[in-house]
């Protein structure tokens, strides 16, 4: 599974089930907390994805091979950061299940993106 997606899956469960409970306010909290780390990575994603594309490194081919080498990491680390958001999101989306409140996530990723100056 994507990192952190077993964490995601576990809440989730907990929540449906009912075994795991939370006050609405500190819901809305952890939640809110989560969605500005995955707005975060989605920034960082995208930063990730134009490194991917770096050039100027020259003609030889050591040149080429650590230019390729750069846009290999650039590549992993844009999807790890996807994971990550991903990640956060359930982890969010499973604290407002908890708390009975999943219907508040739309406002409360909107405010998210505002958070981070989007």
């Amino acid at each position: 599974m994507a990192i952190g997606g077993d964490a995601a899956a576990q809440l989730w469960q907990g929540a449906s089930a009912g075994t795991l409970t939370m006050e609405p306010d500190a819901a809305r909290e952890v939640a809110q907390a989560y969605l500005r780390f995955a707005a975060q990575c989605d920034e960082w994603s995208g930063t990730a994805l134009r490194l991917e594309r770096i050039h100027g490194f020259g003609p030889l081919d050591s040149a080429q091979q650590l230019q390729q080498g750069f846009a290999n990491k650039a590549t992993g680390a844009k999807q790890v950061l996807e994971q990550m958001a991903s990640a956060a999101r359930g982890m969010a989306d499973g604290y407002l299940l908890a708390a009975g409140i999943l219907a508040e996530v739309d406002e409360l990723r909107a405010a998210a993106l505002s958070a981070i100056g989007h």
